[in-house]
């Protein structure tokens, strides 16, 4: 049964309308932007949004650049980063696309940034988060979101907003789900002209972190929200495959605009250091 769950930070109420439409099948564009325009404010209002202006106009720039060239080129894409050395990202319905600083400080290069982008913004291509609130009938995917995809939730109210707004589970997308953001993201970066190449640095990358630090550092998160790293490792290495070398050496591996805003990251104040 469909209940509204109060938002323990702000005290808004989640809309009547829009548990009506989380309940609804056949979720309509217009209803899904309208949706994600309300988990938005939720999200703002709970994770601390990176306020820098130069980052913020270079990261909105490559998720723009990269988000044109899908079949859902219409939707009005923004692109937000939070201020926090937790590794993950998420995306809301509607193209709204979270990116953890932890993700940006990580990467080596624009293609690396490039593929973790190219991959949340194929979830809202695909309407995965859609379909996953049709199934939850009307849980706080706001809440839920914030706290479980980026580590910064370590109070006794963010505590409360879970167990009232259900578990963290549903926020998870499937292993078929992975798979699909892969493939699409792997596609998405060759479109805008970025070498996918990318994706396997990143990925393995990140692997290598996890291993180092036993399950337990800033990219817990990831792996916890991102499952099957080994298969999509071996996935991209077979997506890569099948393209011709002469075209990955044509498409782009980085920028100047990309090394810029790292130098310009690493001259904010730290990020602070999030538990899970």
């Amino acid at each position: 049964m469909t209940q509204d769950f109060m938002w323990q930070r702000s005290g808004r109420l989640l809309s009547l309308g829009a548990v009506v439409l989380l309940a609804a099948c056949g979720v309509s564009q217009q209803q899904e932007v309208q949706m994600g325009q309300e988990e938005v404010q939720q999200v703002n209002a709970q994770l601390p949004i990176l306020q820098d202006p130069y980052v913020n106009q270079y990261v909105n720039s490559l998720g723009n650049a990269i988000a044109h060239t899908t079949s859902r080129a219409d939707l009005a894409w923004e692109f937000r980063v939070v201020n926090t050395d937790q590794v993950n990202a998420f995306a809301l319905p509607g193209g709204f696309i979270y990116v953890n600083r932890g993700v940006i400080s990580r990467a080596s290069n624009e293609s690396e940034l490039g593929s973790v982008l190219g991959h949340e913004i194929e979830h809202v291509v695909r309407r995965h988060s859609v379909k996953q609130m049709e199934q939850m009938q009307g849980a706080n995917l706001g809440v839920t979101l914030a706290c479980a995809l980026t580590g910064v939730c370590n109070n006794q109210v963010a505590a409360a907003a879970i167990n009232v707004g259900g578990t963290a589970v549903f926020a998870k997308f499937s292993r078929t789900d992975e798979q699909q953001a892969d493939e699409g993201g792997f596609k998405n970066e060759m479109n805008a002209g970025l070498n996918p190449r990318g994706m396997l640095t990143f990925f393995e990358k990140l692997l290598a972190e996890e291993q180092r630090s036993g399950g337990n550092g800033a990219t817990a998160g990831w792996f916890a929200d991102h499952p099957g790293t080994q298969d999509r490792i071996a996935d991209v290495q077979r997506m890569l495959s099948q393209v011709p070398a002469k075209t990955l050496n044509s498409l782009r591996h980085d920028s100047n605009a990309f090394q810029s805003m790292k130098a310009r990251l690493s001259q904010l104040p730290a990020a602070p250091v999030a538990s899970r």
